[in-house]
């Protein structure tokens, strides 16, 4: 056994890459990295028992080559008795309509074909063949793009399906193997080309960098080991905090701001649900901070608001001035506001003594107003700019804003409050309070207004 397949193997081991039994994709370009891939995987599942398929995607964005290499990697796949899977795309087309460099919108589509080819086939793992070159270099890129430590710890050796077990092995390496035992491979012309971002960085900087440390891609890997156990070790960190401080998407600001950074960082960028960059996690950091127990932040996709003591973040991306289409209940009818889960049941009654505890109660879900009192008809409503109540058994008339502040009802939900008012003004809140305007005595007529919860 060469020494190459026995890294691999140790490497594999290390991180359980390779299942004992089923299939495994392996995806192959052509190229001596991918053609590399193939052999080692070759071997190792003669040894291990699983099965091996091939997917190749041909990008479409160099012609005549692209067709040589996707035929060229079929032959072999027929050589070997090989299942082999193809798909194709137009990367540059799926580029320019999503506003994607060129790079990015092929990977896109690349590891799209791949995860759709080991559904299809019922492929347990998809190994590609990343080396520690690319390593190095993806993680300088990343540094280049102000990455933290997640982006310096470069590429995963495992992630969902997905298995890099040549991450271990270097480019040299690859290529020592390739000659010994004679592997043919296809060179992509476009590799020497310096309009490529990776292109240039292996060009250009890395000789440099090797200079300084002849094994840098060895350095490079080291670091990035390192860095992706500070960035396990931390993530458990935040996920703990989200677990035993967040209820849903919601969590305590001042809890927030006093974690240190590299833990706040990644609770935020996981209440996010994606990347996020660094001023835009500052700024949720300032909205914690802050003293203004509204104020609200917009980030892409999302907007992150303060509920007093509360930061939520919300992809609904609601506007403050949200409100419900008024309806005019009368006795006998029910209306549903399904954007808020309440039943309406409108009654006309005879009020008695044992009204007392509906009128009376502190959830104020039920409203009773002496009928002779009601000015016009009945709404019930979200409040309305200068609306004020003068709540019953209390001095003094507030406006309803004052009131809500006094609640600390969060702004984006003030407008969803329903208003029970007659052509006068406001006769009453739901939970939070009626007026003194319309009060029955025993043996009036009255209104009944009852606001049940729907599912």
């Amino acid at each position: 056994m060469s020494r190459l397949i026995s890294k691999v193997l140790e490497y594999s081991d290390e991180y359980d890459m390779l299942p004992k039994s089923g299939l495994v994709l392996v995806c192959v370009s052509g190229g001596a990295d991918s053609m590399c891939l193939l052999e080692v995987m070759r071997h190792i599942s003669y040894e291990m028992g699983f099965e091996i398929a091939v997917a190749h995607y041909n990008h479409e964005l160099r012609g005549e080559e692209s067709d040589r290499d996707e035929t060229f990697v079929m032959e072999v796949c027929e050589e070997h008795g090989i299942p082999f899977y193809s798909g194709r795309g137009d990367v540059a087309n799926y580029a320019q309509k999503r506003s994607l460099g060129i790079e990015e919108a092929a990977r896109n589509m690349r590891y799209e074909f791949f995860f759709d080819t080991a559904a299809v086939a019922g492929a347990e793992r998809i190994a590609t063949a990343h080396t520690m070159d690319d390593n190095a270099e993806t993680m300088l890129i990343n540094l280049a793009r102000g990455a933290g430590a997640n982006g310096m710890s470069g590429i995963p050796p495992v992630r969902d399906k997905v298995i890099r077990p040549l991450l271990h092995v270097s480019r040299d390496e690859v290529m020592a193997f390739i000659s010994e035992r004679e592997i043919l491979y296809v060179e992509d012309s476009t590799n020497s080309l310096e309009i490529y971002t990776r292109n240039r960085v292996r060009h250009s900087l890395i000789p440099l960098l090797r200079e300084i440390n002849p094994r840098f891609n060895e350095a490079a890997s080291t670091a990035a080991e390192l860095f992706r156990a500070d960035e396990e070790f931390i993530a458990d960190i935040a996920d703990l905090f989200i677990l035993e401080c967040c209820i849903g998407l919601t969590t305590e600001a001042e809890a927030l701001a006093v974690l240190p950074f590299s833990v706040s960082s990644r609770v935020i960028r996981k209440l996010y649900g994606g990347n996020l960059s660094f001023n835009h996690v500052k700024d949720v950091l300032a909205l914690c901070a802050g003293d203004n127990p509204s104020a609200s932040i917009s980030l892409p996709g999302m907007s992150v608001y303060r509920e007093y003591g509360r930061i939520v973040f919300d992809a609904t991306q609601k506007e403050e001035d949200d409100e419900f289409a008024p309806v005019y209940p009368t006795a006998g009818n029910s209306f549903i506001i399904l954007g808020l889960g309440l039943k309406i049941t409108c009654k006309s009654v005879i009020y008695d003594d044992n009204m007392c505890k509906p009128v009376n109660n502190t959830t104020f879900t039920t409203f009773l107003f002496k009928s002779i009192d009601i000015c016009g008809k009945i709404s019930v409503r979200s409040r309305r700019e200068g609306d004020s109540i003068k709540l019953k058994g209390q001095s003094g008339t507030k406006t309803l804003k004052k009131l809500f502040i006094e609640k600390r009802i969060p702004v984006r939900k003030r407008n969803l409050i329903p208003v029970i008012s007659d052509d006068t003004g406001v006769l009453g809140i739901y939970g939070l309070g009626v007026g003194d305007r319309a009060v029955p005595e025993p043996g009036d007529s009255a209104i009944m207004i009852v606001f049940d919860e729907v599912g």
